[in-house]
């Protein structure tokens, strides 16, 4: 006669527990996996850290903010302190001194070129022209000089500019616009250790005339150049 045992009472509460850990695993894993990820990310996983971190992006918002205005003021007042009309008269007169109508002066050489005292042979006057100075040597003079840097010229007191002219008249020699005999006087400056360097190039001008006893040069530490004073007016010429 078999028997037959009764069900066991309450076995289903083992069920709904084991549901419910697995429910609580998986949530709990979830939870350490955002963590983790924020951790990583360098974002704050807690209300105090986000508070902390609001005020610290705050107070740099507060600084940055203090510091254009800081930049804004000194704008502001560099601008007021800005004098435009010496801006412009500084332009002016660096264009002057280019021009070459403004008196300067500096260091520099004077470079005197003057007939040879020596004389041709008897019976060739033929080469006594050899014995004079001629424009075309005033020129090569002038030539080396502005080649060495020389940052303004002058001849017999006749500035030198862009348009000037050296060229014989005659008996006498033409600078711009006045006649001027010799000596002829030329005063550069300039750095005077490079012009007379400048000048000295052997096998140059300064060695064809220093065998005729023609030039001097002497340096100076302060040399006067006058203005140009003549036309400057363009009469074809335009912009």
């Amino acid at each position: 006669m078999s028997t037959i045992s009764p069900p066991v009472r309450g076995k289903t509460w083992v069920f709904q527990v084991t549901a419910l850990s697995i429910v609580l695993g998986m949530l709990l894993a979830l939870s350490l996996k955002t963590q983790r990820q924020a951790v990583n990310q360098g974002l704050p996983t807690t209300v105090p850290a986000l508070r902390a971190a609001y005020r610290l992006m705050k107070q740099q918002n507060q600084q940055l903010e203090k510091d254009l205005g800081d930049y804004k003021a000194r704008y502001e007042k560099a601008v007021a302190t800005r004098n435009p009309t010496r801006d412009l008269q500084r332009v002016i007169d660096e264009n002057k001194m280019i021009a070459g109508t403004v008196e300067v002066h500096g260091p520099g050489i004077v470079v005197q070129l003057q007939d040879s005292p020596k004389r041709p042979a008897e019976g060739r006057p033929d080469v006594m022209s050899d014995y004079i100075v001629h424009d075309r040597d005033i020129r090569d003079v002038v030539n080396e000089l502005f080649a060495a840097g020389a940052e303004a010229i002058s001849v017999n007191g006749q500035r030198l500019i862009a348009c000037s002219s050296i060229r014989c008249v005659g008996p006498v020699v033409l600078v711009n616009t006045t006649q001027v005999g010799a000596p002829f006087i030329i005063k550069a400056i300039g750095k005077p250790e490079t012009l007379e360097s400048g000048l000295k190039v052997p096998g140059g001008i300064y060695d064809d005339l220093y065998a005729w006893d023609m030039i001097q040069i002497t340096r100076e530490t302060d040399l006067r150049i006058p203005a140009y004073t003549g036309s400057t007016r363009f009469n074809y010429a335009v912009k």
